[in-house]
């Protein structure tokens, strides 16, 4: 798959893995992945609305099912019947982004409504 062809398929593309200098494309009608010759972090930066789920994992918003904690700051995302870690560091920003997205419902949120507002007074008294 192109990269051009990426840029006009977003909405059939679930989650992109970072694989080196390529970038694996993870579709809802396919069942093996395309690979792409771009890294992870120019696909991202092209494609609206991807959010990092890791250094090497990016997800489609729009195909995220649920979301569940795992321990206390460790997070999973439920995408196309897979579960896809979510890096400590960036748990706060993946909810604050679900929450700001207007017609996203996913299953999960509440849980982390205690980690949104704590953090955000955390960084209110630094």
């Amino acid at each position: 798959m192109t990269f051009r062809k990426l840029t006009y398929n977003t909405t059939r593309i679930t989650h992109l893995m970072g694989w080196g200098n390529y970038t694996r494309v993870f579709l809802i009608d396919s069942s093996s992945p395309e690979v792409n010759a771009t890294t992870l972090k120019k696909c991202v930066g092209t494609l609206p609305g991807f959010i990092r789920l890791s250094k090497s994992l990016a997800v489609n918003p729009y195909h995220i099912d649920q979301v569940r904690r795992k321990g206390d700051r460790c997070a999973d995302v439920l995408v196309a019947g897979k579960w896809l870690p979510v890096s400590r560091r960036r748990v706060t920003s993946l909810v604050q982004h679900l929450h700001d997205l207007p017609d996203v419902d996913v299953k999960g949120l509440v849980h982390f409504r205690v980690l949104a507002r704590t953090n955000a007074a955390q960084r209110a008294l630094a």
